[in-house]
């Protein structure tokens, strides 16, 4: 039934119904309601009105033969059944609702198709309805009906023909009030609000039908004295209240449903005494150590693990009841801006799998991926030192202020100020970078630049771009601000191995090739040999290998490429390897940075076939400038 008759029937049931309550009924906004709304008086007008009067809409008959002839042809505007979905939906949607087996002939009149037609829709809602384990069961000259769990019948209309089935089902005023009331309560946002109604009209018909959820069995029995199951006492009894009817255990457990898989809400203060359940803690251990186990990155909630637990316990029943959930990014979106982020929703969802053997779908894993970049923001603002510039002009604290001004402005990493008086006072304050001003005779072995106070920011760039700071990372946010890769690898860094050379053996020839160079110790290479025989280097896509590992003896962390030509049917590959001190000793948002940016070469078709066949330093400073110049 169209929005118009939806409108009309509503009123005409409940006479008079507020804009919220109509928006949830509809699934829409309040705007839309009001645009709707206007529609409808232009299609009854002369015959009736529909007024907002004290914050209800409310419909005024003018004209009664009219009205009746305008009520005729908006509530006899039908969807096509010449959609297919269409068709099925409606089949599920009549075998819901009637009381006794639904002839084919009956469903064929009805949607004005031959037999043939339905026979193919059947079939497609069979098939439609495996999951659920719900079946269509036929018998000759008796008809068609469901055969299954009851809740998995109200989950099937739920999820493929609520509209067709009950869009014009009335709730009326009363009902709509003690849900609007209740969803208050517990601080739920509309679209709960919303979610929480359909499962409400689909629990009271069902339950008059003869169709009640008493008992409470498999995953209903889950939800009884959780935080969702409190919001649906206190909705039970609120809905006796009206309808004098009390509603079963198994009834209660069911309009837990909705709220135990909404979106974490903004206020956290549902009353329970639970709170989050030990199997969801359990599971949220469970995804940070995989992570880091596989990727070796320790994740840093902080503040936010209460709200991120809440969120898989959310959205574990989301998936368990079919609950969909929106998002604002999806995920070709999300690993293009946020490579590492994915990956380590990935990896939660291949846990979620092994522990409850449900899979995560892609909005899921958008949203989860939010909250891990979010803890690695937390984590680089948290662990990462500021960037020390060290400050030298004769022309007085004006001067230093001024430049001081004008890098910040420029930068897009936290920085640290220091003046200094020498080339020994900026080694001892440890300084990353000296700035001068004209004229200055300061002369250090640290990076140095001079600058006048109104330097030119994009010669700043060019300038910054060329010089390597390798335990810090790029300095600026924007696509010039440099590659990691550039900052950790030199002509000398790009390795030609064997053909067919496997991703152990070329770990271990690169720690050796590293150092031959004096980058790393004989420790080192020992430490690498052993971590490779009792794991796996991380790999990012079919084709580009990560090992990585620390070794007390390492001073700064030092990488070299490897890069291995086809051999037979195995294609080109490469081995980006990575050393690093101990923890304590060097920022770990290098390791971070390195990897989103292996995500984004390893991920991408094009660059890794590129990065599997350059021979020399230069090459790789092509692909990278294609990289920078793609926004990947």
């Amino acid at each position: 039934m169209q929005r118009p008759a939806v409108i009309l029937h509503q009123l005409e049931t409940s006479l008079s119904v507020a804009p919220e309550q109509l928006a949830r009924l509809l699934g829409v906004g309040q705007r839309t309601v009001a645009n709707e709304i206007t529609s409808l008086n232009q299609l009854l007008e002369g015959a009736a009105q529909v007024r907002l009067v004290n914050g209800r809409y409310r419909l005024r008959v003018l004209d009664t033969l009219s009205f009746e002839e305008s009520r005729r042809q908006i509530t006899g505007i039908r969807d096509s059944f010449n959609d297919p979905e269409h068709r099925v939906a409606h089949i599920l949607a009549q075998l819901v609702l009637s009381p006794v087996p639904v002839r084919i002939e009956t469903l064929a009149r009805g949607m004005n198709v031959g037999r043939t037609t339905v026979n193919a829709d059947v079939a497609v809602l069979r098939r439609l309805l495996v999951p659920l384990q719900v079946q269509v069961e036929g018998r000759p000259h008796v008809g068609l009906r469901l055969v299954g769990e009851e809740l998995a019948i109200r989950l099937a209309v739920l999820r493929h023909a609520y509209r067709q089935a009950y869009g014009s089902y009335p709730l009326g005023s009363a009902l709509l009030d003690v849900l609007d009331e209740t969803c208050v309560q517990y601080d739920f946002d509309e679209a709960v609000a919303m979610e929480v109604s359909r499962w409400l009209t689909v629990a009271l018909d069902r339950r008059l039908a003869g169709n009640e959820l008493v008992e409470l069995t498999g995953n209903l029995a889950q939800l009884e004295g959780t935080e969702a199951h409190v919001f649906a006492q206190r909705l039970a009894e609120r809905v006796e209240a009206v309808t004098g009817e009390r509603l079963a255990p198994g009834e209660v457990c069911y309009l837990a449903i909705p709220a135990s898989g909404r979106r974490t809400p903004v206020n956290l203060g549902l009353p329970s005494a639970q709170g989050v359940g030990e199997q969801t803690r359990l599971l949220v251990a469970a995804m940070f150590a995989r992570i880091s186990e596989t990727l070796e990155i320790e994740v840093q909630p902080g503040d936010l693990l209460p709200e991120f637990s809440q969120h898989v316990g959310f959205m574990v029943n989301r998936i368990r009841f079919g609950l969909g959930v929106d998002t604002e990014a999806d995920i070709p979106e999300l690993r293009e801006s946020f490579p590492l982020a994915v990956r380590m929703a990935e990896v939660a969802a291949d846990v979620v799998a092994e522990h409850t053997g449900l899979r995560m779908d892609d909005s899921e894993l958008s949203l989860t991926a939010t909250y891990f970049q979010v803890f690695l923001n937390n984590s680089e603002q948290l662990r990462r030192r500021p960037f020390r510039i060290g400050i030298h002009t004769r022309r007085g604290p004006a001067a230093a202020s001024l430049l001081k001004g004008q890098l910040d402005r420029a930068l897009s990493v936290p920085t640290e100020y220091l003046p200094v008086s020498s080339a020994a006072d900026a080694v001892e304050k440890r300084v990353d970078l000296v700035v001068t001003s004209p004229g200055s005779s300061l002369e250090s072995t640290l990076p140095t630049i001079e600058l006048s106070p109104l330097f030119d920011r994009g010669e700043l760039i060019n300038r910054l771009s060329r010089m390597h700071f390798p335990d810090f990372g790029p300095l600026l946010g924007d696509a010039n601000g440099g590659s990691m890769l550039v900052l950790l690898l030199a002509a000398d860094r790009v390795v030609s191995l064997p053909a067919g050379c496997g991703h152990d053996e070329a770990a271990t020839r690169l720690a050796s090739h590293l150092a031959d160079l004096g980058e790393v110790d004989a420790a080192f290479v020992e430490t690498m040999r052993e971590r490779l025989a009792v794991t796996e280097p991380v790999l990012i896509g079919d084709r580009l290998a990560f090992p990585h590992a620390s070794s007390p003896g390492i001073q700064a962390v030092s990488c070299a490429l490897g890069l291995v030509p086809a051999a037979g049917d195995r294609p080109s590959s490469a081995v980006f390897l990575m050393a690093v001190p101990e923890k304590d000793n060097y920022d770990d948002q290098i390791l971070i940075r390195t990897y989103e940016e292996l995500i984004r070469v390893g991920t991408t078709p094009h660059l890794i076939n590129q990065l599997c066949t350059i021979t020399s330093y230069a090459d790789l400073l092509g692909l990278l400038d294609d990289l920078r110049d793609q926004g990947n």
